[in-house]
């Protein structure tokens, strides 16, 4: 696969489902009131804030929070977020995130770089059970929202520096008095966050974010499926290129695999549906210039007869 086609294309993923379609509702700028139409009901498939002033939808780990607050099973966000593991795993995460891009582009700052320590990763764990659910049951509060670094980068400071004047009310949205210790706390959780995105590859998701830690739950056994070959020269190339730092030999499709894709610019790494002799085949938009030639060939060995699809004519007359 051509990892620059590649690259594009899940940049274009990223930016038009993960951070324009999540927040695309452009009408709050006159309104000065966030939606809170039908698809409120329902989630986004990545990380997202609610009170985003653009948001369309709700964020998976918000409902969690709220169901649980609420001391009410979440059937149907279970459901959802089963459905979307079964189908790509923590693929979300790698093509949908709009805060995944954010790390992805902050780590290509020019800096020294430096490793998470594995351990760091059961952090998720206290995320998910104490913060998303547990407390939220105990208190009412959603606590993981009040800390949450995205939260505070695409709906806390943006209303807190816009304000506008409710028009229902007629005094602005944010009182003086909302920016508090929680607030500042969030900023404080934030700014360290943005300074370790500089230097670490991803180190939210791979310590922090529930939500993948739920999709990685289902990465074993989702249709997406990079695969590496038996043939592998153990050259290390898609390991470097992984963005969470795996050892993709042995890692791939692990619970820390984010299913980016970008390990198969290596020859060795194949990407193929989880269904037994049945492989999918890479788009032409996304396959190399050498992998397509040496399709042509070997179309044309296994059917020497058949003519070159791709002739111009001016040999045939």
């Amino acid at each position: 696969m051509d990892p620059r086609k590649l690259l594009i294309a899940r940049r274009i993923a990223q930016v038009s489902v993960g951070v324009i379609g999540y927040n695309c509702y452009l009408k709050v700028i006159s309104t000065k009131i966030i939606y809170d139409g039908p698809l409120k009901a329902g989630c986004v498939p990545g990380l997202n804030c609610h009170a985003c002033p653009m948001a369309i939808s709700s964020c998976p780990i918000g409902a969690l929070q709220f169901y649980s607050a609420q001391h009410q099973f979440p059937l149907y966000l279970m459901g959802f977020l089963a459905v979307l593991g079964v189908i790509g795993g923590r693929f979300i995460c790698g093509w949908l995130c709009p805060f995944g891009f954010l790390q992805d582009m902050m780590y290509k700052i020019r800096s020294i770089k430096i490793s998470v320590p594995r351990l760091l990763g059961y952090f998720r764990w206290f995320s998910l059970i104490v913060l998303a659910i547990l407390l939220p049951f105990l208190t009412g509060k959603h606590w993981f929202s009040a800390l949450c670094p995205n939260g505070a980068l695409i709906a806390a400071i943006p209303w807190a520096v816009w304000n506008p004047i409710d028009p229902l009310t007629g005094e602005s949205t944010i009182p003086p008095e909302a920016i508090d210790f929680d607030f500042w706390l969030k900023m404080v959780i934030l700014a360290g966050f943005l300074i370790w995105f500089v230097f670490t590859k991803r180190p939210f998701c791979r310590t922090s974010c529930p939500l993948g830690l739920i999709y990685g739950w289902f990465n074993r056994s989702s249709i997406v499926m990079p695969s590496v070959k038996e043939v592998c020269a153990d050259c290390g190339q898609c390991t470097t290129r992984c963005p969470v730092d795996l050892v993709v030999r042995t890692e791939v499709n692990t619970a820390h695999c984010i299913k980016c894709l970008d390990c198969t610019a290596c020859k060795f790494v194949e990407y193929r549906w989880n269904w037994k002799l049945k492989y999918y085949k890479i788009p032409k938009f996304l396959s190399s210039r050498q992998e397509r030639l040496a399709a042509k060939a070997a179309k044309k060995l296994n059917n020497p007869g058949a003519q070159d699809t791709d002739c111009s004519g001016s040999c045939c007359g």
